[in-house]
């Protein structure tokens, strides 16, 4: 007994010395939470949640999940085919009759093999900018301008932003209900989720208690600004109303309840679980590993990890779940970082949680 806790008080201090020294060299700001069979082995939240009142983050801090948030775009769609409202071979313009792509079924959407063409590159040359987008925004420029697909349904994976915002649709559409209320009826509140909301900020602010702003460095100022004063990223405005690819806003705990139900049937059975977290088989025989709405990874010593990051400027976030030793790592940042920098970071906390040889990025 000595011996682990020993053990475990050395990948505390490794973890304290990784996470002190890269805010200290590279500005890191941001909330760690690791798990071992659900319980909370090590917690730190580093730097600021709002530079302007000097509010310090905590471990109730806020933040947007970017990317992590399809898995809950995925759920909804998995307790919405478990109901008998939907199913996964579902044509897109079965819901969309003016749906200017065949042939693409839900199932596309949820595992990016859709070859759809990207909403962000659309609305980067054909939308007015003083405007704030939404989801059916992107609906009608795909039948106004309807931009090329990129290759046939199911041929190859692309990670494809567009099609998780049409799932997000598709909820609102089935369900008739608004996406942000489905999610809440059907997941956040079940799960006791009290502090997670789809949020947009600019669409339709609300005020949000130790909410964690997220920044990106100015090279003119420089000094650390919010995105929507930075040319660069003023993409974070006119975008701000769609849903579904992102804009679901959560903290560490309510992170560590999601982990805990998806060990669970709290939300859907445990076969339709096995399906999301299972890799999907393309026209040409091989395989992706992409779930739905979790990146798949296979590794000999550590076994099966689930996974999803999520990066939009100000965050980087990532929730990784070893599911066969039962570790999760649920890491959020508000200060934007490359992404090779946040993988070698997320590979040193791996490493120490694993007691195995690690570098300080």
């Amino acid at each position: 007994m000595t011996q682990r806790a020993n053990a475990s008080d050395v990948r505390c201090r490794q973890l304290d010395e990784l996470l002190s020294t890269i805010a200290e060299q590279n500005n890191w700001s941001g909330n760690l939470l690791i798990l071992e069979e659900g319980n909370p082995f090590y917690q730190n939240s580093i730097g600021l949640a709002n530079r302007e009142t000097a509010e310090k983050l905590s471990p109730d801090s806020v933040f947007e999940l970017a990317s992590v948030s399809k898995a809950f775009t995925a759920m909804g769609i998995m307790i919405l085919q478990e109901q008998g409202k939907l199913d996964y071979s579902d044509k897109v313009d079965n819901f969309f009759p003016d749906f200017p792509y065949a042939n693409i079924t839900v199932e596309n959407l949820l595992v990016h093999t859709s070859g759809l063409p990207d909403y962000m590159e659309l609305f980067s040359h054909c939308w007015d900018k003083t405007k704030i987008a939404t989801n059916q925004d992107i609906l009608d420029q795909l039948q106004k301008h309807r931009p090329d697909i990129l290759f046939q349904p199911n041929e190859k994976y692309e990670y494809s932003n567009t099609g998780y915002a049409l799932l997000a649709s598709i909820v609102d559409h089935v369900a008739d209900t608004p996406f942000a209320d489905f999610l809440q009826k059907h997941i956040f509140q079940p799960l006791n989720m009290h502090n997670t909301s789809v949020y947009n900020r600019r669409y339709s602010p609300q005020l949000i208690q130790h909410y964690a702003y997220g920044y990106v460095y100015s090279a003119p100022s420089e000094a650390f600004v919010l995105p929507d004063e930075s040319s660069e990223h003023d993409f974070v405005i006119h975008l701000d109303g769609i849903q579904g690819d992102g804009a679901v806003s959560s903290t560490l705990d309510d992170l560590r309840k999601w982990d805990r139900a998806l060990y669970t049937e709290k939300l859907v059975k445990k076969e339709t679980l096995e399906k999301a977290f299972s890799p999907v088989r393309l026209s040409d025989n091989s395989m992706s590993n992409y779930g739905y709405g979790w990146r798949l990874k296979e590794d000999q010593v550590i076994g099966k990890v689930v996974q999803h990051g999520g990066s939009w400027p100000g965050y980087r976030s990532w929730l990784r779940r070893y599911i066969e030793t039962d570790k999760t790592i649920i890491y959020l940042t508000n200060v934007d970082q490359e992404h090779q920098w946040t993988e070698k970071t997320l590979e040193a906390v791996e490493n120490i949680i694993f007691e195995r040889p690690y570098i300080i990025p």
